[in-house]
C-alpha cells in the first residue's frame, strides 16, 4: 500500500460509521449495526459525503465492559481490506446531571490484498473517550477519537503524530432495542485540508466534516 493511498484510506476509515459503544450492554447481551456515510468530498461543484458502508458488532462481556468490531466494505474498491476491533470501559454510570463515561480502545487492521505488495499489513491504534447523556427516550453523546498513524504520507513528512477528530451525535429510539444513530464529526481537525489528497469539506482549512448514520438492533 503506497502511503499516500493509506493516508487518504485512514481519513476515510476514521470516519465511516457511528460510535455504537457508549453505554454498557451488559454481560451476555449484544447488538448488531450497519453504517452509512462519510466525510465530504467535492464532487459536481459542491460537496458530496462519501458513500460508506459498514457492518459491525458490540457485545457485553462484563457488565461495564463491551467489546466491539467493525467491517468495513469501502476500501474493497481500492483492493484494501479494512477491520476494527476494541474494548469499551464505562467507569461512570449516568446519575441525574453526571454522563456515562466510556474510554474506548480499538485498533484498526488495514491489509492489502493485492498480489506481490511489499507491504500488506497497517496496524493503527485509536484511543476514544465519550460522554452520554439519556434524555428521554434518546441519547446525546459526545468524543473525540485519538488516532496514532504508524507511517507518515511521504507527501507530508510534517503531518501530525496523531489524528484529533471530535464528534458529537444522538439516539433516537424507533422502538425497543432498534436504535437510529445520526452523528457529525470533524475528522483530523488537526490536519491542514491543503496537505490532503483529497478536496474534502474542511473546518477552517483543517480536517474535514463528515456526517454519519446507522442503525442499530439489540439482542
Amino acid at each position: 500500500m503506497k502511503n499516500g493511498l493509506l493516508f487518504i484510506l485512514i481519513l476515510l476509515l476514521f470516519s465511516c460509521t457511528a460510535h455504537h459503544s457508549l453505554q454498557p450492554v451488559g454481560r451476555g447481551n449484544w447488538s448488531g449495526n450497519v453504517g452509512f456515510g462519510g466525510p465530504f468530498v467535492s464532487a459536481f461543484d459542491t460537496y458530496i459525503p462519501v458513500p460508506y458502508l459498514t457492518a459491525g458488532t458490540t457485545v457485553g462481556i462484563r457488565e461495564n465492559i463491551n467489546l466491539d468490531g467493525n467491517l468495513h466494505l469501502f476500501p474493497l474498491a481500492y483492493q484494501v481490506a479494512g477491520l476494527d476491533i476494541g474494548t469499551a470501559w464505562f467507569p461512570t454510570i449516568q446519575n441525574r446531571l453526571k454522563p456515562t463515561l466510556g474510554l474506548q480502545s480499538r485498533l484498526m487492521v488495514l491489509a492489502s490484498v493485492k498480489r506481490d505488495v511489499p507491504e500488506r499489513f497497517r496496524f493503527i491504534p485509536i484511543l476514544t473517550p465519550t460522554a452520554a447523556w439519556r434524555i428521554k427516550k434518546g441519547l446525546i453523546y459526545t468524543g473525540m477519537d485519538w488516532t496514532l498513524p504508524l507511517n507518515s504520507p511521504d507527501y507530508n513528512r510534517d503531518a501530525p503524530a496523531t489524528l484529533v477528530s471530535p464528534f458529537l451525535g444522538y439516539r433516537w429510539t424507533l422502538k425497543r432495542k432498534l436504535y437510529l444513530y445520526t452523528e457529525i464529526k470533524w475528522q483530523a481537525a488537526n490536519l491542514p485540508s491543503e496537505n490532503l489528497a483529497a478536496d474534502y469539506w474542511p473546518v477552517q482549512g483543517y480536517g474535514a466534516i463528515s456526517t454519519l448514520i446507522s442503525i442499530e438492533r439489540g439482542f
